[in-house]
């Protein structure tokens, strides 16, 4: 019985490499792939295909950076220490909430840096799960007391790419958040965008 099956498995494997070596007439991706390097060699500025490789995190002259606030490696590592720091909960809108949310807390890492739910849950949440998508709200909030994020939690990764992070004028008041002095409301956020630091 082996002696029958072997001549017939060499046969299918023989046949198997024969189709699998034969050249794809069919180059539609090939063209694809030239139209893509056309496209990204367009949108580069001049610069070729280099423009779009993003330096290392270390390579911090090559980040864009506000020059009123410019990087440097302290401030990377104060970032990274603070990133998930509960310890500066430290007013929350109920005693229950101390301590209880970070950065991290709206931008998971397993997320993309991002809520991993509709929307992020800073005071007034509780629980992680994998990738955010266990943070809750707490039963001793109000519903009107959580601090929910009004719109789907951006990445926090790469931000200094993005010349606009909102475009309510919350983040910077460059770019298209210039003209939006308006609703920069004293004693928010949005109010720090008179110090002109840029995202």
């Amino acid at each position: 019985m082996i002696k029958q099956i072997t001549p017939i498995l060499l046969s299918l494997l023989t046949l198997m490499m024969v189709v699998s070596c034969q050249k794809d007439e069919n180059n539609s991706g090939s063209n694809l792939d030239k139209q893509l390097q056309d496209a990204l060699l367009a949108a580069s500025q001049g610069q070729g295909l280099e423009f779009f490789t993003m330096p290392a995190s270390t390579d911090l002259d090559r980040i864009p950076q506000d020059p009123k606030n410019p990087l440097s490696e302290a401030k990377v590592i104060l970032g990274r220490h603070l990133y998930h720091e509960t310890g500066l909960a430290i007013d929350p809108k109920k005693p229950e909430g101390k301590f209880t949310y970070s950065c991290a807390s709206c931008h998971h890492s397993r997320a993309g840096f991002q809520a991993g739910r509709k929307q992020g849950i800073g005071d007034g949440g509780n629980g992680f799960g994998l990738t955010g998508e266990g943070r809750n709200p707490n039963s001793l909030y109000l519903i009107e007391e959580l601090d929910l994020q009004p719109i789907r939690t951006p990445s926090a990764m790469n931000g200094a790419w993005q010349p606009n992070q909102l475009w309510n004028g919350q983040f910077g008041g460059t770019f298209l958040n210039a003209g939006t002095e308006a609703s920069w409301t004293e004693g928010t956020p949005k109010f720090t965008n008179h110090r002109d630091l840029k995202v």
